[in-house]
C-alpha cells in the first residue's frame, strides 16, 4: 500500500510537470546566457502517459494489498509477480547504477579542477543514494519472494480461498510473460514520439518507424500470452523475440559510438544545442556498460525458457493440476 502510495505521488509530479511544460513551451535563456531550447510539444503528453502508468501500477498494488488482507488466492500469485518485477528491476537498477559509478565522469568547461572534484563528489554520492535505493527496492521483491512461497503462507492462503494448487508454470515464467505483456504498450507510446526510433544503429523516422514499432508491438505481446499460456510457439517466438535483443545489444556493446550517433539524432529532433550534450567518450562508456548488462538480462531470459521447453505445450488448469505429493 505504501508504495502505491508513492506511484500515485510519482503520478501527481508527471501531471505537474507535463502542465508546467504546456504552461511554458518557450525557450529561455540561461544565467550564464547560454539559451535553453525549447519544450517539445509531445513532452506534456509523454508526462501525461508516464504519469497514468503509475497510477495504473499504483491501482494494482492496492487491489493485490485488499487481496492479500483477505487471503485471496490470486493475490497471492499477484504478489509474487510483483515481487519478482522488483527483484528484477532493482537488481538490473543496481548494477547499472554501478557501471555509471566505475565510469570517469567529464568535466563541465569553465570549472576549475577544486569546483569539477566537488561536481564529480555530488554526482557519485547521489548515484550512491539511488543505488541504495534499488537495493532496498530488490531486498523487499525477493523477501516477498521468499515469504510468500513458505509452505505455512501457502497453506494460510489455500485454507482463506480454495484449495492449494501447484501449476506447471513456474512463477519466474509468469513474470517474464507479464512483463512483455506489459512491455508492449510502452513500446507503443514511442510510436507517437516524434524522436527518431533505432535498430542496429539505423535511425527509423516516419511511416518506418511506426511500423517497425508496430510490428514489435505485436510479437512482444503476442509472444507474452503464448508464454502465459505455456504454448510452445510461445517460447519460440520469445526466443526469437530475446535473439533479436541481443544481437542488437551486442551491436552496441562492439560500436558504443552508433548509440551517440542517435544520440545526436535525438538532440537535434529535440532541438538541444551542442554545449548541453554529453562528451562522446562518456556516451561511448555508459553505451557499452548498460548494453552489456541488457545483454546478460537477455541471456538469462533465454536460458530460462530453455531450462523449462519441456514444460510447454503440456495441460494448465484446475483439471490437470499436478497431485500435492503427500508424505
Amino acid at each position: 500500500m505504501l508504495l502505491s502510495m508513492f506511484q500515485v505521488v510519482m503520478a501527481l509530479l508527471m501531471a505537474f510537470s507535463g502542465m508546467v511544460q504546456a504552461n511554458h513551451p518557450l525557450a529561455t535563456t540561461t544565467r550564464s546566457g547560454h539559451p535553453t531550447p525549447p519544450v517539445p510539444s509531445w513532452m506534456p503528453f509523454f508526462s501525461y502517459g508516464v504519469g497514468a502508468f503509475f497510477v495504473a501500477l499504483a491501482a494494482w498494488g492496492i487491489v493485490t494489498a485488499i487481496g492479500v488482507f483477505r487471503l485471496r488466492q490470486w493475490a497471492r500469485i499477484s504478489i509474487l509477480v510483483i515481487g519478482g518485477g522488483m527483484a528484477l528491476i532493482g537488481l538490473v537498477s543496481v548494477l547499472c547504477t554501478l557501471v555509471f559509478l566505475l565510469i570517469p565522469l567529464p568535466s563541465q568547461p569553465g570549472l576549475n579542477p577544486s569546483q569539477a572534484e566537488v561536481a564529480h563528489t555530488m554526482v557519485k554520492v547521489v548515484l550512491g543514494i539511488v543505488a541504495a535505493f534499488y537495493g532496498l527496492l530488490f531486498a523487499l521483491g525477493v523477501f516477498w519472494l521468499v515469504y510468500f512461497n513458505r509452505a505455512g503462507v501457502r497453506t494460510v492462503f489455500a485454507n482463506g480461498a480454495g484449495a492449494d494448487v501447484q501449476s506447471r508454470r513456474p512463477l519466474i515464467l509468469s513474470a517474464i510473460a507479464i512483463l512483455m505483456i506489459l512491455g508492449a504498450p510502452a513500446c507503443l507510446l514511442a510510436i507517437f514520439i516524434p524522436v527518431p526510433g533505432v535498430i542496429f544503429g539505423f535511425p527509423l523516422r516516419g511511416w518506418e518507424k511506426g511500423v517497425t514499432y508496430l510490428v514489435i508491438v505485436v510479437l512482444q505481446a503476442a509472444g507474452g500470452i503464448g508464454l502465459w499460456q505455456m504454448r510452445e510457439w510461445g517460447r519460440r517466438l520469445m526466443m526469437g523475440i530475446m535473439a533479436f535483443g541481443a544481437i542488437n545489444c551486442a551491436l552496441y556493446v562492439a560500436w558504443p559510438s552508433l548509440v551517440v550517433r542517435y544520440s545526436e539524432e535525438i538532440s537535434r529532433s529535440m532541438n538541444i544545442p551542442g554545449q548541453y550534450q554529453l562528451p562522446a567518450h562518456f556516451q561511448r562508456m555508459v553505451s557499452a556498460g548498460s548494453s552489456g548488462l541488457s545483454l546478460l538480462f537477455i541471456l538469462a531470459i533465454v536460458a530460462v525458457l530453455h531450462h523449462y521447453r519441456a514444460r510447454f505445450d503440456r495441460p494448465i488448469g484446475p483439471s490437470q493440476i499436478e497431485p500435492l505429493q503427500t508424505a
